[in-house]
C-alpha cells in the first residue's frame, strides 16, 4: 500500500520545504505521513466545499497549493466553520499536504509555469527572497504593446474574466514585464529597480495602487486565483509519478472553484 510520505518524498524532491519563504507553513497540515493512500486530489484551497468533494470522491490525501492552516487554532470548537472543516478533514481519514512559496520558488514551479502561460520570452529569475532565491520571473512580451492592450493580453492568456489595470498612461508602451504569483503588491518597487515596463500581481490594494500610478509603473492585477494553475500542474505531475513508481493510486482533480469573487459585468 502505497503510503503517504511515498508521494511527499516525490514532491519534495520538485518543491523542497526549506526554499519556502521564512514564516509560510508549508508541508504537513493534517494527518500521518503514515497513512495509506488510495486516492490523491489536487487543488488550490482546501476550504469545506472541497473536504466534501474529497469525501465524496473518496480521497483519503489532499496536496494543496495554499496552506489549510496559515494560523494555528486556537480552539477546537466546531461552531466555527473552520474548525468544523477541521473535524470534517479528521473524521474522515484525510491527510491534507501543502505546497506554496515553495511552489513559487521552485525551479519549474509556479513562476515558471506562468511566465510560461503568459508567453513571456528571455524569462530570468525576479525578486529574490532573503534567501537569495527568486519570488517571481521577468521577461519579455511577444511584442510590445499599449498598456491598455496588454491588461486585455494578461485577460486572455491567464482565462480570465476580469483583469485591472494600474496606470498613468493607457498608451504606455510595455515590453518586459515582472511578475509574482498570488499576492505580491508589497513587492512592486522591484520592478521599479528592474526598470522594468510592469508589473502582474495579484490583491493590489487601493493606496498602494495610487502610489503605482505616480511611480509611473504600470500594473495588472489579475486576481489571486490565477494560481489555480498549480492544481493543474501537480496533477499531471502525480499522474505521473504515480504511473513510474508503481504507487497505484487514483489521482484526481479538484472540480470545485475556490474563488471567492464573482465577477459582474
Amino acid at each position: 500500500m502505497t503510503k503517504v510520505k511515498d508521494i511527499v518524498e516525490r514532491l519534495r524532491q520538485d518543491f523542497p520545504e526549506d526554499i519556502a519563504s521564512k514564516g509560510d507553513p508549508v508541508g504537513m497540515q493534517i494527518g500521518s505521513m503514515d497513512a495509506d493512500v488510495t486516492k490523491v486530489m489536487t487543488t488550490l484551497d482546501v476550504r469545506p466545499q472541497v473536504v466534501e468533494e474529497a469525501v465524496k470522491k473518496g480521497v483519503n490525501f489532499i496536496v494543496s497549493h495554499h496552506p489549510v492552516m496559515f494560523r494555528p487554532a486556537r480552539n477546537l470548537n466546531f461552531a466555527n466553520a473552520q474548525n468544523a472543516m477541521y473535524g470534517e478533514i479528521i473524521k474522515n481519514g484525510i491527510t491534507v499536504y501543502s505546497i506554496h512559496t515553495n511552489s513559487d520558488k521552485a525551479q519549474n514551479g509556479s513562476a515558471d509555469w506562468q511566465a510560461e502561460e503568459l508567453g513571456l520570452k528571455d524569462v530570468e529569475p525576479f525578486c529574490l527572497d532573503d534567501d537569495g532565491i527568486a519570488m517571481g520571473r521577468k521577461g519579455k512580451l511577444p511584442k510590445t504593446m499599449s498598456a491598455y492592450d496588454f491588461a486585455y493580453y494578461v485577460k486572455d492568456k491567464m482565462n480570465i474574466k476580469m483583469a485591472r489595470l494600474i496606470t498613468a498612461d493607457n498608451e504606455k508602451q510595455i515590453s518586459t514585464v515582472g511578475f509574482i504569483c498570488g499576492d505580491g503588491g508589497k513587492y512592486w518597487t522591484s520592478a521599479l529597480d528592474d526598470n522594468l515596463d510592469a508589473f502582474i500581481t495579484g490583491d493590489v490594494y487601493y493606496h498602494v495602487g495610487h502610489d503605482m500610478i505616480s511611480s509611473g509603473l504600470t500594473v495588472v492585477d489579475p486576481g489571486h486565483y490565477t494560481e489555480k494553475l498549480f492544481k493543474y500542474k501537480v496533477y499531471d505531475r502525480l499522474k505521473k509519478w504515480n504511473e513510474e513508481n508503481n504507487w497505484n493510486v487514483c489521482v484526481e482533480l479538484s472540480e470545485v472553484s475556490t474563488n471567492p469573487f464573482q465577477d459582474l459585468f
